[in-house]
C-alpha cells in the first residue's frame, strides 16, 4: 500500500495559519458588535422588465439613442410616424424598437388627402366616360374593367355611384 499525498491537501494545511488569524479577527469583530451581512440581492424583475431586451450599447451610443429618443418623443406630438421615419431617416421598425423601449406613442394618425382605394372626382368623370364607350361597343364587364385598367371592384362601385345600367353579359347571338 502506497501513501498518496495530494497537492491540494498540502496547499490547505500551508494556509492553516492564514485561516484560523482571520477566523480570530472576525470573531473580535463580532464580540465587539460588529454585524455581518450578505450582498443585498436585486429584486425580482417584472414581467415587462423581463420581455425587455437587453440594451448591449456602449456609453456613447447609449446616449445618442437617448437624444433621438427625446427628439422622437417631441416629433410624437405633431407628426405621424411615416413622417418621423422620414425626418429621422429611420425605419418603421427602428422607430417601432425605440417606442416600445422608451414608451413614447404616437398620437397623431395617417394622413391621406382621400382614401387610399379611392380616386379623384376628375378620374372618376372620365372613366365614366370610358365606361359608356365600352357598353357602346357591346363589352361585357369583364372586358370592360380590363381595357380601362382598373380593377372590377372599381367598376361595380362606379355603376353603382353614377347608376349605370351596364348589362352583365353581352346580348347573345339570335
Amino acid at each position: 500500500m502506497s501513501a498518496y499525498i495530494s497537492n491540494e491537501l498540502s496547499a490547505i494545511k500551508a494556509h492553516d495559519p492564514a485561516r484560523h488569524q482571520l477566523a480570530a479577527q472576525v470573531a473580535q469583530y463580532l464580540a465587539m458588535g460588529g454585524k455581518i451581512t450578505g450582498p443585498e440581492t436585486a429584486p425580482p424583475k417584472t414581467v415587462e422588465q423581463r420581455r425587455q431586451t437587453p440594451n448591449f450599447q456602449g456609453s456613447a451610443a447609449k446616449l445618442e439613442t437617448d437624444q433621438q429618443a427625446a427628439r422622437i418623443r417631441v416629433l410624437a406630438r405633431t407628426l405621424n410616424a411615416v413622417e418621423i421615419c422620414e425626418k429621422e431617416g429611420i425605419t418603421r421598425g427602428v422607430l417601432r424598437g425605440i417606442a416600445r423601449r422608451y414608451g413614447i406613442e404616437f398620437t397623431v394618425g395617417v394622413k391621406h388627402a382621400v382614401a387610399p382605394n379611392k380616386i379623384t372626382p376628375e378620374s372618376e368623370a372620365l372613366m365614366v366616360i370610358q365606361i359608356k364607350e365600352c357598353m357602346a361597343k357591346g363589352m361585357n364587364r369583364k372586358n370592360c374593367h380590363e381595357a380601362i385598367g382598373i380593377s372590377s371592384t372599381l367598376l361595380l362601385r362606379l355603376l353603382k355611384d353614377y347608376a349605370i345600367d351596364y348589362p352583365k353579359m353581352k346580348p347573345a347571338f339570335r
